[in-house]
């Protein structure tokens, strides 16, 4: 005798009959199971369904529908699928479908509805399956809760990695990549016969070693806010303002000549020693130095830096305080 034959005499099946294993899934499933007759109304339910509406006899929804257990618009939008499905013949798989308890509680269940067929092939009713998704759902929200808070997060270790944060402005990094993409905007207006162009001022605070002596490096810091504040109060929204690093300062001028910096450059010095700070009753006037430079044919963004710069030292040289 061949081992096929030995394991096919081994195995003896335990035959149940269809009314048993119907009855173990109705009596056992965790998922609820109902059978409708053309009016929606229950036919056949699972001990899982009554479960959910507090009962223990299966029998004890026979003859109900869904209008009786759930709120009407629950009820209304079962009914509008049973009638597709019972119209069309086709199934509706995986529904997600939310119960408002008149406690206030939410479940929600991921629903699959058949047609029910009689013997003839005939569409008697519907017949479903329900699954209760409620924790799952409730984790869901769980992680949308936690993505916002990450995003959040996110957003503000990048905001953090472009930021200065002694002043609050845009730091060093950013000004240089800010730099380069400006320059490369302007370079494609000028492409196509445009005479837009950009500035650059280079500022400077004007005897800072000696505020950081006399004062001390706390008031020092004051004061590179209290002028951070007034530079970026005192421009357009359109322009990029930086702290280029101790008491330099650097701003970018979207479309502005070197006509319109030095405007801008003049006017920034007037309000910051127009406005001064106050130590001790004292009060402690701060100056700055400017130097301006604009986009022409630079390939490269140290270019239009070196030549602001250069204008700066000319602003230190000529006795501080003044733009050039």
């Amino acid at each position: 005798m061949s081992n096929k034959d030995n394991h096919e005499r081994a195995f003896e099946p335990c035959v149940l009959s269809q009314t048993k294993i119907i009855e173990t899934i109705m009596e056992n499933s965790q998922d609820t199971i109902y059978f409708k007759d053309k009016d929606s109304r229950f036919l056949f339910n699972s001990r899982a369904h009554v479960f959910q509406f507090g009962l223990e006899d299966p029998r004890a929804l026979i003859g109900k529908s869904d209008y009786d257990l759930y709120p009407r618009i629950f009820a209304d939008s079962a009914r509008r699928d049973e009638e597709e499905i019972m119209r069309t013949g086709q199934p509706i798989i995986g529904r997600i479908e939310r119960w408002v308890k008149d406690d206030g509680d939410v479940v929600w269940f991921s629903a699959s509805k058949y047609p029910l067929y009689d013997d003839d092939g005939q569409i008697l009713g519907t017949w479903g399956t329900t699954r209760d998704i409620t924790d799952l759902k409730k984790t869901e929200k769980e992680l949308e809760l936690v993505n916002r808070e990450y995003e959040v997060l996110n957003n503000k270790l990048k905001e953090l990695s472009v930021i200065d944060e002694l002043s609050g402005l845009y730091n060093r990094r950013h000004f240089y990549d800010t730099l380069s993409k400006t320059m490369k905007i302007f370079s494609r207006v000028r492409s196509r016969g445009y005479a837009s162009s950009f500035s650059l001022l280079l500022i400077d605070i004007d005897d800072f070693k000696y505020i950081n002596d006399e004062y001390g490096h706390v008031f020092g810091d004051i004061a590179i806010r209290h002028v951070a504040q007034l530079l970026r109060s005192h421009t357009r929204l359109s322009d990029y303002v930086f702290r280029y690093g101790g008491d330099e300062f650097a701003i970018i001028l979207p479309d502005t000549d070197i006509k319109g910096a030095q405007e801008l450059g003049e006017r920034l010095r007037r309000t910051i020693s127009g406005t001064p700070l106050t130590r001790d009753n004292h009060e402690i006037t701060l100056e700055i130095s400017l130097g301006t430079a604009t986009f022409d044919e630079q390939v490269d963004a140290m270019d239009i830096v070196q030549q602001a710069d250069q204008k700066l030292y000319e602003a230190k040289n000529n006795g501080k305080n003044q733009v050039c």
